[in-house]
């Protein structure tokens, strides 16, 4: 074994087996939450890109009323 841990071409014991796994689990179980949360912002990000497309269709079909503030300038 060396100091950072046993080498892979060393045997190992179940219990160093055991936490190694266990430690893999929690680092993916980890990297799924992140991955989860970006794949959610993503989501609503193309949500509002549908409604404001959507949008901006209805206002040019004059089906959707335009706001002051939404109106170019000039």
């Amino acid at each position: 074994m060396t100091q950072s841990g046993p080498r892979l071409d060393e045997p190992m014991d179940d219990a160093e087996r055991a936490r190694r796994l266990e430690r893999d689990l929690e680092t993916l179980a980890r990297i799924c939450e992140e991955k989860d949360a970006h794949i959610a912002l993503l989501q609503s990000r193309i949500e509002q890109l549908q409604a404001s497309r959507w949008r901006k269709l209805g206002q040019r079909l004059r089906l959707a009323m335009t706001m002051d503030w939404e109106k170019p300038e000039g």
